[in-house]
């Protein structure tokens, strides 16, 4: 095309279907005034918009075509866990402590990627984030402190739960239909439905006159996950 060696077309795609899921993700957010879901979906479409050049593009590019999405990946992840943490709603003490977490393992994460240029460190920071920080925090939520509000954010993370046996087993389907192509249609379904979530959670945060917690001096929360003595 144009004279260029263009390599794997379908990356290219479906990277780029995953960004356009952001996008409708970063507008729902900023429409909702909810922030740290707005710079999730805008990083997390940053990482996949160059991820998906950097793919296009790896015979001119190769491992530095990688720099930028890959730290654009980790961000993403940070504002994910930061967004569920404010979702529990904890005292701003404990919000520091995790804002440092996850500064820390973002920076730790970088460090093992670029030193190593093996994109496993970026996959396993990525996978925890959505399993751990939203699916096992989502399930607790949704369960455990009836937040059936949450019924789309619970529908994404299911949508996305397959990827990760798709990724890590290398279940290719086909030349044209590799596990990355498989895994980044399952996020950009599961990343759908946690766009679609973002109304309720903020009707939620709004009725409880706390739009957003982390902005307020106060540590006066609408419900208390962890009780602090």
């Amino acid at each position: 095309m144009l004279g260029f060696e263009l390599l794997e077309p379908m990356a290219f795609v479906t990277n780029g279907l995953v960004a356009l899921v952001c996008v409708y993700g970063f507008f729902n957010a900023k429409l909702f005034e909810l922030h740290k879901w707005k710079y999730f979906f805008f990083f997390f479409a940053l990482a996949s918009f160059t991820g998906a050049l950097s793919h296009l593009f790896w015979n001119y590019w190769g491992f530095l075509g990688k720099i930028v999405p890959w730290f654009f990946g980790v961000v993403s992840s940070g504002f994910l866990i930061a967004a569920m943490v404010d979702l529990f709603a904890f005292r701003k003490s404990t919000r520091l402590i995790f804002h440092i977490f996850i500064l820390l393992k973002g920076t730790f994460i970088l460090i093992f990627a670029y030193t190593f240029w093996n994109f496993l460190f970026v996959a396993i920071d990525t996978i925890l984030s959505l399993f751990v920080a939203c699916g096992l925090g989502t399930f607790i939520l949704y369960f455990h402190y009836d937040r059936k509000d949450l019924i789309n954010l619970l529908i994404g993370f299911l949508v996305i739960l397959p990827s990760a046996a798709v990724f890590l087993l290398k279940l290719d389907l086909s030349l044209w239909m590799n596990r990355e192509d498989i895994s980044h249609i399952l996020i950009a379904g599961g990343l759908f439905f946690f766009a679609r979530s973002l109304n309720n959670i903020a009707s939620r945060e709004n009725s409880c006159g706390e739009l957003n917690p982390m902005d307020k001096s106060s540590t006066t929360t609408h419900f208390t996950v962890v009780p602090e003595s």
